[in-house]
């Protein structure tokens, strides 16, 4: 017997498909091997919330970003050969694999932020959104988002080991 998955957990599972693909394309630089990835994983968690066996999910943008960085540092010797993309322009100078890890690295410490500032930073890096946008979605006034902002990215600093004042954002881009 299968656990009856709710709707708004379907709705959310489905609106995690784009940043979930995001993800995987610029971690495997490979738009099929990164579609099955995020099959692979979707299934997984669908799979994981239908069974009444397994306990359920209480964050699930948290829990899936989670099971896709496990897969591909699980299957890290089998990544794609970059040589064969040499033609095309890559946005990190050097080996990728440093680039790749530090991008999960990254995501992690972001999952280990208390949700609120997690939120937050995800709103600007990740959904560019300005902080006036981000005040108007939270009900939060600007000022009271520079300053949660500014104490979340200290905290990812702080999580990375990166100096005081060094730039965060674009580690999620």
């Amino acid at each position: 017997m299968t656990r009856p998955i709710p709707t708004k957990a379907a709705i959310q599972l489905e609106a995690l498909l784009p940043d979930l693909l995001r993800l995987a394309r610029y971690l495997l630089r490979d738009r099929a091997a990164a579609e099955d990835m995020v099959q692979d994983i979707v299934l997984r968690l669908w799979s994981r919330m239908t069974d009444p066996a397994e306990p359920a999910i209480d964050d699930l943008r948290a829990y899936a970003f989670s099971a896709l960085r496990n897969r591909l540092r699980d299957r890290g010797a089998a990544l794609p050969d970059q040589s064969l993309d040499e033609h095309l322009p890559d946005p990190v100078a050097g080996n990728t694999l440093p680039a790749r890890l530090a991008c999960a690295e990254t995501l992690a410490a972001l999952d280990s932020l208390p949700a609120e500032q997690a939120a937050l930073i995800r709103m600007r890096a990740v959904d560019g959104l300005s902080y006036a946008q981000i005040a108007i979605r939270t009900g939060l006034s600007e000022g009271t988002v520079t300053s949660r902002l500014s104490r979340a990215r200290a905290a990812l600093r702080e999580r990375l080991n990166l100096p005081p004042g060094a730039p965060v954002t674009f580690l999620l881009d």
